[in-house]
């Protein structure tokens, strides 16, 4: 529900206040309450709803908050001009905080236990999609041109990729529900596998086709789901075209800063059809194998070369979808839906020749050998289009790009492995749960089922003996082995000593806050060891990029190998060379035992994912967290299917707030002004919102009299290397930044010295705001200087130790608004009048 105070989205308790401090939380969700450093019951709604809200300090708490602090009981003295109590609000100021973890991949504060609920199947739906929104990434990622020449063909590519990515999760589906469920699970008239409930019994009796047939409506319904929840989610957080009236149509204008990047787009619509219509065409052809191995080979072969057709336009049709901005808008709605219409009639065709044709004995081997030439065929093409954008050239120095510019095909690769484990997972663990007491590895074997007459005819059989395509068993053995070697690698470049204290040699190291009674020195020395170990801590968290890196060549190693076990394992030996068959049978007989250990093994991963996403909550969603809000940050003009780009909400928000503030009058003479105050990855919230800001019909004057002040924020060395045409040196003015080194001793060693040479230099600003003050301090796993790693007029180190509570602790990625350093750089981007000893 919507909530406001009042006139026009004013707070009442504001009226000597003409200084807007508002506050954007990161990548955690921190809560309204701990983001106004108050007791819960010491704040109150603004307005907004459970994805996006404002919220602000009751009248009491900033009553109290502004009285003189006394000693006695629950008041500690002030000992320090720049200490305040915490959650107080300096007298000019009105405080407020945005919310929006309620967007994507986490629960709305407060949302009780339905809310709890709620969050948990979000959670795995969202998990689901993660490799659409990896994927979605890479479009952005590669050299964005300033103007539509030559740019299809680039995000055309990624645009077909993502198709195929689509494509291998409805395979995962299809493999589950038209073969191990519908054609293995049935002996006869029986149904053999006891996991299933009984209710399935009745359709033991349909014939082996028939039952191909209903399952071949389960991974439809998932695409179809996925379509219907994304869709959603992309509608409720269209909201740009209501807020934002943009003037600024010139295409020179940073891709922030231009109309149409905020806005969710027919484009997007379309594309998500087309991908509809493709993955319901790969299932029409998936129907025509099962023909062929129901021997209706007349019907099984016109319905794979229609569907094949079908699927072909589908491609051309997202090659052609323009959905870049720099991109021209000339697709016709009407061929997409034609597409789609074709699609779905030609699987009904094929589902109703299927289900209803001639009751003949449908050959499981043939449907599975069938499904395996697929699924391989699918992942060799999906591989082939990574490779194709490992040669999109970078005109601009390497060394500043993401993974050496090789950043698009980094990104896609990620989504197809994760999607590929996914797939896997799914299978294996699915396979596994049918298979009874059977034994992991026996999912693995390639001797047919039974006699396929057993599939129409009472046979008897013991156990259900399941088995899964070729290519997820092979995978997880071959991709366990490159995982490990890559670890083994990674652990003794982490192990190494880490330590920064040659960068920080001009910077504020001692700068602790302490309460009286316990000597400066004292506790410097007793938390020096604490300090000195979460700056080593942090800064082999730093090195996500050379860590990324070489997992994607390891498993993209692994896919090479499995795709060569798998072809080599589905093909019939033959006239074969000697050395091909000794190839086979060492890999079969010789890795069967390693493939049932990384069977049961990746087993057990994937019931720990899932019972951490129901039990476990936060600890399992963080370390995803960040790929998330990095992916989703960016609107989905790659994959359409992925979760929604939660900016295209936040950022007219917050703009929207920014401009109600910035048009009231002001209470004292002078004109209202706003200290924009970002944490982590809502720095990236805040340097957007500004960009729109900037591009209203006021946005010269609004420019004049809004500020920014953000702490351990990312987007020198993550967005500025990942997207450098959306966040890079030259939009938001930062020295261009090299790559952490992974067996460096200090990682940022080498963009330090490239800075100090001369051959990174500071590039003009783009950002429209007046003064930008950002805090890092080197303890800090998430954050980073925001202009370089040297000393500037923008970066400020903050205070490492608090002493504020009872014991002194070490911070990290938190509690920076507690800093002395804080209220300095708030004050002066407020340009509030000196403190007085002892004052709030």
């Amino acid at each position: 529900m919507t909530h406001n105070n009042g006139e026009a989205g004013m707070p009442e308790n504001t009226a000597a206040d003409d200084v807007l401090e508002l506050r954007i939380h990161g990548v955690n969700n921190m809560p309204p309450y701990e983001l106004l450093d108050l007791d819960k019951a010491d704040t109150e709604l603004l307005m907004g709803d459970p994805l996006g809200s404002f919220w602000q300090p009751t009248a009491d708490a900033l009553h109290r908050g502004r009285q003189p602090q006394v000693e006695g009981i629950g008041r500690r003295a002030v000992v320090d001009p720049s200490e305040s109590p915490r959650g107080s609000v300096p007298p000019g100021i009105h405080r407020e905080a945005y919310s929006w973890g309620g967007m994507v991949r986490t629960m709305p504060p407060d949302g009780g236990k339905g809310g709890a609920v709620l969050a948990v199947l979000a959670r795995a739906c969202w998990t689901l999609v993660l490799p659409f929104s990896m994927a979605n990434a890479g479009i952005w990622a590669w050299q964005l041109p300033t103007d539509h020449a030559g740019a299809r063909f680039r995000s055309g590519l990624i645009r077909i990729f993502c198709v195929f990515l689509t494509l291998l999760l409805v395979m995962s589906f299809a493999s589950v529900a038209m073969d191990m469920i519908a054609a293995q699970c049935f002996r006869g008239s029986r149904l053999v596998c006891t996991a299933l409930p009984e209710v399935l019994s009745s359709t033991a009796r349909w014939s082996g086709a028939q039952r191909v047939a209903a399952g071949s409506l389960v991974p439809i319904a998932v695409v179809i789901a996925v379509f219907v929840v994304t869709g959603g989610a992309r509608l409720r957080y269209n909201v740009a075209g209501s807020i934002l009236k943009p003037t600024a149509q010139d295409d020179g204008e940073p891709l922030l800063g231009q109309p149409r990047f905020w806005q969710t787009r027919s484009e997007t619509h379309r594309l998500a059809i087309t991908h509809l219509a493709s993955a319901i065409a790969f299932v029409a052809m998936l129907c025509g194998a099962a023909l062929i191995a129901a021997q209706l080979p007349g019907a099984g072969i016109p319905v794979i070369v229609v569907s094949a057709l079908v699927l072909l336009v589908a491609l051309v049709q997202a090659y052609l979808t323009d959905t870049m901005p720099f991109e021209r808008v000339d697709a016709s709605p009407r061929a997409t839906v034609t597409v789609l219409g074709a699609a779905v009639a030609v699987y009904l065709v094929a589902a109703i020749v299927l289900g209803f044709g001639p009751h003949t004995v449908l050959d499981g081997y043939a449907l599975r050998q069938a499904f395996n030439w697929v699924m391989v065929t699918t992942v060799l093409v999906s591989a082939l289009l990574i490779a194709a954008t490992l040669f999109f050239r970078v005109s601009v120095d390497r060394r500043f790009r993401v993974w050496h510019g090789f950043g698009p095909a980094v990104f896609l690769s990620m989504g197809f492995h994760v999607g590929l484990i996914w797939s896997s997972l799914v299978n294996v663990l699915i396979g596994n749960w049918l298979n009874g007491a059977r034994s992991a590895a026996s999912l693995a074997r390639e001797a047919p089922v039974v006699d396929p007459r057993c599939l129409e005819a009472y046979c008897r059989t013991g156990n259900p003996d399941i088995r899964i395509g070729t290519f997820y068993p092979w995978l997880l053995g071959i991709l366990l082995i490159a995982l490990i070697v890559v670890l083994v690698y990674l652990a003794i470049g982490l192990s190494f000593r880490r330590d920064v204290d040659d960068r920080l040699e001009h910077e504020e190291r001692a700068n602790l806050t302490l309460p009286p009674t316990e000597p400066r020195s004292s506790l410097q020395g007793r938390l020096a060891g604490e300090v000195a170990s979460k700056r080593a801590a942090a800064a082999r968290f730093h090195l996500v990029e050379p860590v990324l890196g070489a997992l994607m060549i390891g498993a993209g190693v692994a896919v090479i190998l499995t795709l060569g076990a798998a072809y080599g394992s589905i093909l019939p030996l033959g006239d074969m060379p000697p050395w091909v068959i000794a190839y086979r049978t060492f890999v079969v007989h010789f890795m069967a035992l390693w493939i049932g250990l990384s069977l049961a093994t990746w087993a057990v991963i994937g019931l720990a994912v899932i019972a951490g996403l129901v039990f476990g909550g936060s600890k399992v969603v963080r370390p995803l967290g960040l790929i998330w809000d990095l992916a989703c940050f960016l609107p989905t003009a790659g994959h359409p299917l992925g979760a929604p780009c939660y900016t295209e909400r936040a950022v007219p928000e917050v703009t929207r707030r920014m401009m109600w503030w910035l048009d009231a009058p002001a209470q004292h003479p002078g004109q209202r002004r706003i200290v924009l105050v970002a944490h982590s990855m809502g720095g990236v919230v805040a340097a957007s919102a500004l960009f729109a800001l900037g591009n209203e019909k006021n946005g010269d004057d609004y420019r004049e009299r809004v500020t920014l002040l953000t702490f351990g924020v990312q987007l020198r060395p993550y967005f500025g290397r990942f997207f450098p045409e959306v966040l890079g040196p030259g939009v938001i003015g930062t020295v261009p930044c090299r790559a952490p080194r992974l067996w460096a001793r200090d990682p940022w060693r080498s963009d330090r010295d490239s800075v100090r040479s001369g051959r990174a230099v500071a590039v003009p600003s783009a950002l429209p705001t007046s003064k930008w003050i950002s805090l890092w301090r080197a303890t800090d796993y998430l954050g980073f200087p925001a202009g370089s790693t040297i000393p500037n007029d923008r970066d400020r180190y903050a205070q490492e130790v608090d002493a504020g509570g009872y014991v002194g602790a070490v911070d990290t990625h938190s509690s920076y608004m507690r800093t002395p350093v804080y209220r300095s750089a708030l004050g002066e981007l407020a340009e509030l009048p000196p403190r007085a000893p002892g004052a709030p």
